[in-house]
């Protein structure tokens, strides 16, 4: 079978065989849009969607990642529900200036909010819309923030920590209408185009929120979560960040998804942990950062030998990441390249 970036990326995902490992990088909090990229463009790449997604495209033109991601932060959903956000520019990223509400009433007494029409998150589906209908062969990769990164996002951390602790029933209520939003939100990219759609948790770590609070509070909404997205027709990847360790055992019970994992975790354990569950990663960013490229292509190439699912970056890459250490990763996985 002669497989197109797409395929391959699909057949990985479904655990099926592939000719080679798929190098992508999906956007969101794992994208590749730096400020080299960037500081190219005059329309706004985070609210247009014609210019995010011609974005997208010399992201992958310039870096060798076999996908198509948007957007290229993790500031949508919190918009919509009510929190500030700067947008940045091409050296500063997107980030939340106020949050939307100081407790879990303000997230469950509004009115959900309507992908089609708030916020930006109708620019993010007119983009796969766009970036589909251009590139049959290469996956495009739609983004959610994780729940318990989005509530984070919404309300101050630490009054979210507290109300975990003293009243999680309360929390469950908010993070389940959270995860309402987020399963809409998934549905409509996936009719736009999507192939796949990553989910990304940063704040759901064991170091943040410990093992039997990620049992308790993160695994039924990754489940559901991946059940919708399945059922809508795309594939799921979803990435944890920190040292996942401790988290492999409740992670094993999820299934229909890829997962990847920050580059403190050791992933030819998680493989073994996690059974026929895709793994991916988990290239270190602050290498990918200031490191050499002769230090990229030996971390690329340890994980070949470790038959490591899916190659990408470990975690968010910085803005100041540049393009001839990202080819060195993709490039690596291609061929070109070898330790």
């Amino acid at each position: 079978m002669n497989f197109t970036e797409k395929t391959r990326l699909k057949a990985t995902l479904a655990g099926e065989k592939a000719d080679r490992a798929p190098v992508i990088c999906p956007g969101g909090m794992m994208s590749a849009a730096t400020t080299a990229v960037l500081e190219d463009f005059t329309g706004n790449f985070h609210t247009d969607p014609l210019v995010m997604a011609r974005t997208a495209e010399v992201i992958r033109l310039h870096t060798g990642f076999e996908n198509l991601g948007v957007p290229f932060c993790m500031t949508v959903e919190a918009e919509v529900f009510g929190s500030s956000v700067d947008l940045g520019n091409a050296g500063v990223e997107p980030c939340i200036t106020q949050y939307g509400a100081g407790q879990l009433a303000a997230i469950t007494d509004r009115i959900m909010p309507d992908p089609d029409s708030d916020g930006r998150s109708a620019v993010i589906i007119a983009a796969i819309k766009e970036l589909a209908a251009r590139n049959k062969d290469v996956p495009v990769i739609g983004n959610l923030t994780g729940p318990i990164s989005l509530a984070t996002s919404i309300m101050d951390p630490l009054i979210f920590f507290r109300l975990l602790r003293k009243q999680p029933e309360e929390v469950q209520n908010a993070l389940a209408y959270l995860a309402d939003y987020l399963v809409a939100f998934a549905r409509k990219q996936v009719a736009a185009g999507a192939a796949a759609i990553a989910i990304a948790d940063p704040t759901a770590t064991g170091e943040i929120i410990g093992g039997a609070n990620f049992r308790r509070f993160v695994v039924p909404l990754l489940t559901r979560l991946i059940e919708e997205i399945n059922r809508a027709g795309a594939a799921t990847i979803v990435h944890i960040c920190g040292d996942a360790t401790v988290l492999l055992d409740s992670l094993k019970e999820v299934n229909g998804a890829a997962f990847s994992f920050d580059s403190i975790v050791n992933l030819a354990k998680a493989k073994t942990i996690l059974g026929d569950k895709p793994v991916m990663g988990n290239v270190n960013t602050q290498m990918l950062h200031t490191g050499e490229p002769h230090r990229i292509i030996k971390n690329v190439s340890n994980l070949l030998t470790q038959d490591i699912d899916i190659i990408a970056p470990a975690c968010g890459i910085s803005l100041a990441t540049p393009q001839a250490n990202l080819q060195a990763l993709t490039g690596t996985v291609k061929g070109a390249y070898c330790c």
